[in-house]
């Protein structure tokens, strides 16, 4: 078990993190500039806050009261930095060795390590001879190789492509199983929240700004307000009204109008929500499906950001809403969007989910 309650600074910029975490995968999220790999390096002891505490498995590895500040090598932590840290003189099997006491034995179960990752083979090649996924694993099986009590990793998987990423993660979901130890994971990659994390920790200038189980996030009563902590996805409140006997709605907030599909929603104050992945951007040549009614609107792509195989835009509309759209790269690419371009996108009725009073009359789509 870890817990970790600190405060710090860094010139203007200042923290005040809480978190505990069992033997489960946390994860780290929030925009660039949050903290996240603050909070990494000071679990790790590579930094000193200027007060708090942080014990793993009841054991004290800072603490400013007791005035205990282990260093990393004796707190038992394995960690990976984005940028792996390898030794470029060094072989595979000397990167994974160097982690464990010299001599015959600690070379013999760094190989099993580099087995455990899949590199046989490559035990002598040096890391500019290997590809970028094989450097990925054998910094994993060195940061695994001294059998840490806790695994702290910072984006490694940042720079893969979309089939690579999705391997080690897999591989790294077996892991986890196998050593049965706490894994705190900094991302800001929705895909690799969903697919790793058993609890988010959501990092916010510097604050624990929520903390909550992934599962809540396919909470139809709940995910609306999970994912807008995140800062992913579009929550509006307002009010719904209208539902009429041809079970249509209508949603009016403070910039935002919404046609709804009716009988699954209920008039009166309300906050809607519609994931990025149910908005469509329409193609200037095809025809309009009636079904999206008047939920079509005008927009300029303001930012992009990668989501694996999928691009995350950000769309400035007309009415200054900023709508948040996930789109196939390969659409993407075919649109020939960027920063600046302008577009049109459609919200489709059937796809808006609605509760109110903590009750969820989503219908979704």
């Amino acid at each position: 078990m870890l817990h970790a309650e600190f405060v710090d600074s860094f010139g203007h910029f200042s923290m005040r993190v809480s978190l505990s975490l069992g033997v489960e995968t946390g994860v780290l999220f929030g925009r660039s500039g949050s903290g996240k790999s603050m909070t990494l390096r000071t679990v790790a002891g590579l930094r000193t806050p200027s007060e708090g505490r942080v014990t793993l498995d009841g054991r004290t590895l800072y603490s400013s009261a007791e005035r205990i500040d282990l260093p990393p090598r004796e707190r038992n932590v394995g960690l990976l930095f984005q940028n792996l840290a390898l030794f470029p003189h060094m072989t595979a099997l000397d990167n994974v060795a160097y982690a464990l006491p010299p001599g015959k034995k600690g070379r013999e179960h760094a190989a099993r390590w580099l087995a455990r990752m899949r590199m046989e083979g490559f035990e002598d090649r040096l890391p500019a001879r290997l590809s970028g996924g094989q450097r990925q694993r054998v910094a994993l099986a060195r940061a695994l190789a001294a059998e840490p009590k806790l695994l702290l990793l910072d984006e490694p998987f940042s720079a893969l492509d979309g089939p690579l990423r999705r391997s080690l993660r897999r591989e790294l979901r077996e892991i986890r199983a196998e050593a049965g130890i706490p894994i705190l994971y900094v991302t800001h990659q929705i895909e690799d929240l969903c697919s790793l994390g058993d609890r988010v920790f959501v990092l916010r200038d510097g604050r624990t700004a929520e903390s909550f189980p992934v599962e809540r996030l396919w909470e139809k009563g709940a995910r609306g307000e999970a994912w807008s902590a995140l800062g992913w996805g579009n929550l509006f409140r307002g009010r719904i009204t209208r539902c009429g006997e041809d079970c249509a709605c209508r949603f009016e907030g403070e910039r935002v109008g919404l046609s709804l599909d009716g009988g699954a929603h209920s008039p009166g104050e309300s906050l809607v929500f519609v994931a990025p992945d149910k908005i469509r951007i329409l193609y200037p040549d095809l025809p309009v499906d009636p079904d999206l009614g008047d939920n079509i609107f005008s927009a300029v792509v303001e930012e992009t950001a990668p989501l694996g195989g999928s691009i995350l835009l950000y769309l400035a509309s007309e009415n200054g809403v900023l709508w948040q759209a996930e789109h196939p790269s390969e659409s993407y690419q075919a649109l020939r969007l960027h920063p600046g371009s302008k577009v049109r996108f459609a919200v489709p009725p059937a796809c808006i989910e609605s509760w109110s009073g903590g009750r969820s009359s989503a219908k979704g789509c």
